[in-house]
């Protein structure tokens, strides 16, 4: 039995990178979402950042084999799914937030972190911040 999804208040501050927020029913939600993301110690940006492939983004992620059958007992006393008031903060990232029913949920999120920190012994060369200290303030 479907039932009827109703929400009378959501408050959300912020959903992104390849996050779904639905109320109601859904046959099939797929999300993905692939990041590189550089931090680098001092600022240093190169026009071609991001163009090459990084085996993260294209290595098969294996599916996992669910064979054990799966019973699953439901009683729903209501036709309607009611909800008074949902807070969320944030969605990021190829989330989901549903109110309702699926059959199948895929999510997919990809993250290469590069970090590139100066040398210790390169550090001479880099100016250094000088505070004067005053007694006037």
């Amino acid at each position: 039995m479907k039932r009827l999804s109703m929400v009378q208040q959501l408050n959300s501050k912020t959903i992104l990178l390849s996050s779904v927020l639905q109320i109601g029913d859904s046959r099939e939600i797929t999300t993905r979402s692939n990041i590189l993301a550089v931090q680098r110690q001092y600022e240093l940006f190169f026009g071609n950042e991001g163009e090459g492939t990084f085996p993260v983004f294209t290595k098969p992620i294996p599916k996992l084999d669910v064979s054990v059958p799966l019973h699953i007992h439901r009683l729903n006393e209501s036709p309607v799914l009611s909800v008074r008031s949902i807070y969320l903060i944030a969605a990021s990232t190829a989330s989901v937030v549903h109110i309702g029913s699926t059959s199948t949920i895929n999510g997919e999120t990809r993250i290469k972190h590069i970090r590139q920190l100066a040398d210790s012994s390169s550090t001479s060369s880099i100016p250094q911040a000088t505070i004067h200290i005053t007694k006037d303030g």
